[in-house]
């Protein structure tokens, strides 16, 4: 094995933590190795060195043709795991030297960082073909890596489509079909155009004939990515079929016994210090700890390949919820947040459910759908009265430390965001004892309304007088900002006083904003706030927290336009952002600005915010609207803002309203891209949004 390696010049060679690579021969002898703890620590080394975070080096290119040595060799353990190695190699892409580029500023230099890249992908893709061969391997485990490696590398996808079809009825082992499902289903969407048509017959055959509950779970993900319109009428049931078996085989049919039949354990890895070891551990111990088996995963992959069939979705998480197994629940609940969060439920049962979990008396599971709820809390108003009940329940289930992250703690947090008053007394009491300042406690306030929530007023006056004037906490800036929604008379002396303080501009900053709410309350603050607004030593953005205070304190445009003529200029983002904010506001004053914001507004730099800004300064609809449509499509994060000048124009939004009826038609909320990840949209924006567009659909149809 191996020969030729001590030909390899080495020591020329590189990789991310030295200039010689002279360590790379016992890596790849390592994986070679006979003992499972030297090749975990050898592959280990390999991902840590010879190709650190996906880079690829002279030494990881070198590397290639002795990795696919190894993968040929069938007393070689792991192969498997060595054909995802090269698969990372060889990128999820064929390399762009334009993406890969611009690490050096000197272009040889950069030219020979991106080439590796470039040869190690070529060198991959070109042997890709061997992998064919190995189909039939008698190691399950390279058969359950080698389908995804193939529709990933290989150059002919017809050819290896073909292939992988043709293992289906006689591969035994159920990884590895459940592999080869998956990769018929990537080369299906990957090559639409010539395979589009050929998976969905393939896969549908699978889910109709397999008694395999795991495989069905797959092939039914997969035809909801590639051929959703050939997925059958019972999905839902067929789905919760696979689930049930699960259960059954870990718990028994009465859900109370272990009936699973003793098959023989695999030995036992032994424990390495890498990160190859640790991730499996990690793996093995999430599974425990929430009790989850393949199934829960199949499970969420059928649901993210649904995508916007939300009527299978809403329908199948119901039941989810519904279920006798402790650890799918869990799950449904995990999967409940991100579907509510991301797409728009069509009608309260979701939520119900979720809120239903908190009576099963298991504390794990009521932490679990207590975070949800929280995310939800603006659609969940449904179940306040079961929420109101449980904070009574669990009132004398907390300290002062940490209170918020208690049963009573996460209930009181998903009242408050849904702007329930009852949980105000609680928050008043927790608060006067001592208890810790939630982060979010200000939008909490805000959720409620100050006028209902004006009882935290006081304590949370004398809880920031009680703190040391010019120290900087997180505490204090929590207190500043909750005060700042509700703005008790008592308090104005208080941020009076510190614009006084050498504390820094992040309390200025969160003084300044309370000011600003107060407005002509604070006109003490008049000549304090102009001299920050004149203060050419301080920063451009803290110029303009101080010139939106004087606008709003004082109503003095003067001092104003010069220091947010500026703004408008910054590189950054916040800074202009701010100007814009404060132009907004400004409204026809800021006359003055109207020609730099239409360079903002056709410049793409500013786009819908510069044409929101503009709006309010002139009101002429005919210049603004063109810009608002085009980016109702071009960055859906600005809709809630967009769909609010909307309404403010009345009629003369008319040409919008094909958008806003494709906005109230859509399932999923304003900002879900459907990309793969952890979901936790603002559904009160997105709520905020759907409101206003209900509103533009009444007022201009017809």
């Amino acid at each position: 094995m191996f020969t030729g390696i001590e030909d390899v010049d080495w020591a020329s060679m590189g990789h991310a933590y030295t200039d010689s690579a002279t360590d790379v021969p016992e890596l790849l002898w390592g994986l070679a190795s006979h003992d499972p703890a030297r090749r975990d620590i050898a592959l280990d080394g390999m991902y840590g060195a010879v190709h650190h975070q996906g880079d690829v080096y002279d030494s990881t290119v070198a590397c290639v043709p002795f990795l696919f040595e190894l993968v040929a060799t069938p007393t070689v353990a792991d192969r498997g795991s060595i054909v995802g190695l090269l698969r990372s190699i060889a990128g999820e892409e064929e390399p762009d030297p334009e993406e890969l580029g611009g690490v050096f500023e000197d272009e040889e230099e950069d030219a020979a960082w991106i080439r590796p890249f470039i040869e190690a992908s070529e060198l991959i893709r070109g042997r890709a073909g061997f992998f064919l061969e190995l189909l039939d391997d008698p190691d399950p485990q390279l058969r359950a890596a080698l389908p995804g490696a193939l529709a990933h590398l290989h150059p002919d996808p017809v050819r290896v489509f073909a292939a992988l079809r043709g293992r289906l009825p006689v591969e035994e082992d159920a990884e590895a079909v459940r592999c080869l499902a998956r990769a018929l289903g990537r080369l299906s969407v990957d090559h639409a155009r010539t395979l589009g048509a050929e998976a969905g017959p393939v896969l549908r055959d699978l889910v109709d004939r397999t008694s395999d509950p795991e495989l069905r779970m797959t092939a039914l993900a997969q035809l909801a990515l590639c051929a959703p319109d050939s997925l059958p009428r019972n999905t839902t049931e067929l789905a919760l079929e696979v689930m049930r078996l699960a259960c059954e085989a870990k718990h028994g049919p009465d859900g109370d016994a272990e009936t699973e039949a003793e098959t023989e354990a695999e030995p036992e890895r032994p424990r390495t210090d890498t990160m190859v070891s640790y991730l499996r551990e990690l793996e093995a111990g999430h599974r425990e700890s929430i009790d989850a088996d393949v199934a829960d995963d199949l499970l969420e992959d059928l649901h993210r390949a649904l995508g916007d069939r939300t009527e299978t979705r809403f329908e199948l998480l119901n039941k989810q919820l519904c279920s006798q197994d402790w650890g799918q629940r869990m799950a449904a609940v995990r999967m409940g947040g991100m579907l509510l969060t991301g797409w728009r439920a069509p009608n309260d049962l979701p939520v119900f459910l979720l809120a239903r979990q908190l009576i099963e008396e298991d504390d794990r599971l009521s932490q679990s759908a207590l975070s949800e709820l929280g995310y939800v809390a603006p659609i969940a108003q449904v179940v306040g009265d079961m929420l109101a009940a449980c904070a009574e329940v669990w009132a004398d289930e907390w300290e002062p430390v940490g209170w918020q992250w208690t049963l009573f703690g996460r209930t009181l947090e998903a009242l408050a965001r849904q702007g329930d008053a009852r949980a105000v007394p609680a928050l008043v009491e927790v608060l006067e004892e001592g208890g810790d300042v939630p982060e979010y406690l200000a939008g909490w306030i805000e959720a409620i309304g100050s006028d209902t929530a004006a009882a935290l007023g006081p304590v949370l006056h004398r809880r920031l007088s009680a703190l040391p004037p010019g120290e900087w906490s997180r505490e204090k800036d929590r207190l500043i900002d909750a005060l700042r929604v509700l703005a008790p008379p008592e308090a104005l002396p208080l941020f009076l006083g510190m614009l006084e303080e050498e504390s820094g501009r992040t309390t200025h900053w969160r003084a300044l904003r309370v000011l600003a709410r107060y407005g002509r309350s604070a006109d003490g603050a008049i000549p304090r706030i102009r001299e920050l607004v004149t203060d050419g030593a301080l920063s451009a953005d803290a110029r303009l927290d101080a010139a939106e205070a004087l606008w709003a304190v004082s109503g003095e445009s003067g001092p104003v336009l010069p220091v947010v003529r500026e703004g408008l200029d910054l590189d950054w983002w916040s800074g202009r952002s701010a100007a814009l904010r404060i132009v907004a506001a400004l409204g026809p004053a800021a006359a003055p600005l109207a020609p730099r914001l239409r360079e903002l507004m056709t410049a793409g730099t500013g786009d819908a915010p510069a044409a929101v800004a503009l709006w309010r300064v002139t009101g002429d609809a005919d210049e603004v609207l063109p810009v608002l449509i085009e980016a109702w499509t071009a960055t859906p994060a600005g809709r809630p803002e967009t769909a609010a000048c909307l309404v403010e124009m009345g009629p003369a939004a008319a040409p919008a309203l094909p958008l806003i009826r494709r906005e109230l038609a859509s399932p999923r909320r304003h900002r879900n891209d459907n990309t793969q990840g952890n979901m936790r949209y603002d559904v009160a924006s997105d709520e905020a949004l759907l409101r206003d567009c209900r509103r533009l659909v009444a007022a201009l149809d017809g």
